[in-house]
């Protein structure tokens, strides 16, 4: 068995791989839509029994940076449950951390 290691790869001429998915949108309106999924994805997890109802994202000053990201705050209609997000545009993708549950 031979390992390959980070610059080598495992496709070769005689196998395909799919291409890397296509980059992600750095703007405004899909860092809040990955904010949204993550945060109802991760209060399905940490509350079952409280469905979140995200209501609005907001941003720490200086507020939002295309292509970089920031913090703020995710508000649900119930008062329990929203708290601090933050947002950062790594190699085309945004990670969310919630830090929180």
């Amino acid at each position: 068995m031979t390992f390959v290691d980070a610059r080598q790869t495992l496709c070769g001429a005689a196998s395909s791989c799919p291409a890397d998915p296509a980059p992600e949108a750095g703007d405004q309106a899909t860092a809040e839509q990955r904010i949204v999924d993550g945060y109802v994805n991760k209060q399905l997890t940490c509350t079952p029994d409280l469905p979140p109802n995200p209501q609005s994202v907001t941003w720490d000053p200086p507020g939002f940076a295309p292509y970089a990201g920031g913090s703020g705050v995710i508000r649900d209609a119930n008062p329990q449950l929203g708290g601090q997000y933050r947002a950062d545009y790594v190699n085309g993708r945004w990670h969310i951390e919630y830090p929180y549950c």
